[in-house]
C-alpha cells in the first residue's frame, strides 16, 4: 500500500532482490509476506505459486483460513519429490555435473536443492 502497488506483479522486482539478498548473504530462503485479503484464497494461491517461482519458501499469514493454502503452495509436489529423488540417485552414482536422460542438468545446486525438496517432503 505504501508504494502504491496495485497488483502483486508489481512487487516481483523487489521480492526477487529479497531471494537473492537471502542467498547472497549464506541464508535460507526467505518467507514471502502476508497477503491482506484474508477471504481472497484463489489470490493468495496465486500470490503464493509466483512467490515460489521467485524463490521463497513459505508466507507469513494473517488468519488460521490462509495457512491450508500456504502450505499446498510450498510444499513439493509428489513429481517434484520424484525429481528430488532422482537427482539424489543420479548425483551418488556419479560425481561431477550431468545430465539425466530427461534432459535435467544436475550440478551441486541442483543436489541441493533436491535434499531441501526432500527435506520439506519429510514435513507433511
Amino acid at each position: 500500500a505504501d508504494l502504491g502497488v496495485r497488483e502483486d506483479a508489481g512487487l516481483d522486482w523487489c521480492r526477487a532482490r529479497v531471494v537473492v539478498a537471502a542467498r547472497a548473504a549464506g541464508l535460507a530462503p526467505p518467507a514471502q509476506s502476508v497477503h491482506p485479503d484474508i477471504r481472497d484464497l484463489e489470490g493468495l494461491e496465486a500470490s503464493c505459486v509466483r512467490g515460489r517461482a521467485l524463490g521463497f519458501l513459505g508466507r507469513a499469514a494473517i488468519h488460521p483460513r490462509q495457512l491450508p493454502v500456504i502450505e499446498r503452495a510450498f510444499l513439493p509436489t509428489e513429481r517434484e519429490i520424484e525429481q528430488a529423488e532422482t537427482v539424489l540417485k543420479a548425483a551418488a552414482a556419479t560425481q561431477g555435473a550431468q545430465a539425466l536422460p530427461d534432459g535435467t542438468f544436475v550440478d551441486a545446486a541442483v543436489v541441493t536443492a533436491a535434499h531441501r525438496t526432500l527435506a520439506l517432503a519429510h514435513k507433511r
